[in-house]
């Protein structure tokens, strides 16, 4: 009886970790069509949006940290250094521009272990620095399927003056 009952232990140990595997997904980061837009009170404004690609280990930390204000100042050399896409925005531009899910930056982005999206906008009028999406001017973004579901395609976003502010419902 003690051989039957250590093998129907090993078994049921083995059918829970079997189970609990399944549960356990490793992230599948998908390149998105991003739609940015202005919001009323901005448009005819000048305003510029960039956004990156960011892995867990060598970008994002930095990201989540670097100084808003100092990235937006001339020949600041973080910013010119960014692998990013740059959206302007301007009175004879549209208040709706994209970074398509074919565009080339995706595959640099995603070859290079990005998880994380960054969205960074230069809004009129001062605004403190603050860590992450504490700053109004930032916005941080997983790019896991499993954020926002299989079927989703694309990432809107709303420039306001307040800040950023994301459209597109995450899967809970």
């Amino acid at each position: 009886m003690t051989l039957y009952r250590r093998l129907l232990f090993v078994l049921c140990v083995a059918l829970l970790q079997f189970l609990s595997s399944g549960c356990a997904s490793r992230p599948e980061p998908r390149a998105y069509a991003v739609q940015v837009t202005l919001d009323g009170p901005l448009a005819g404004t000048s305003v510029q949006v960039d956004i990156v690609g960011a892995n867990e280990i060598a970008d994002l930390p930095k990201w989540q940290t670097y100084s808003v204000t100092q990235y937006w100042q001339p020949e600041n050399a973080f910013r010119r250094d960014a692998r990013k896409f740059t959206l302007q925005f301007s009175r004879d531009k549209p208040t709706t521009q994209s970074l398509s899910q074919t565009d080339p930056h995706w595959a640099e982005w995603l070859q290079t272990g990005a998880m994380q999206l960054v969205v960074v906008a230069d809004l009129p009028g001062p605004v403190t620095d603050q860590v992450g999406n504490a700053d109004p001017r930032r916005l941080i973004l997983p790019l896991d399927r499993a954020a926002w579901g299989r079927s989703a395609g694309k990432v809107e976003i709303l420039v306001q003056e307040s800040g950023l502010r994301l459209m597109t419902p995450r899967k809970l």
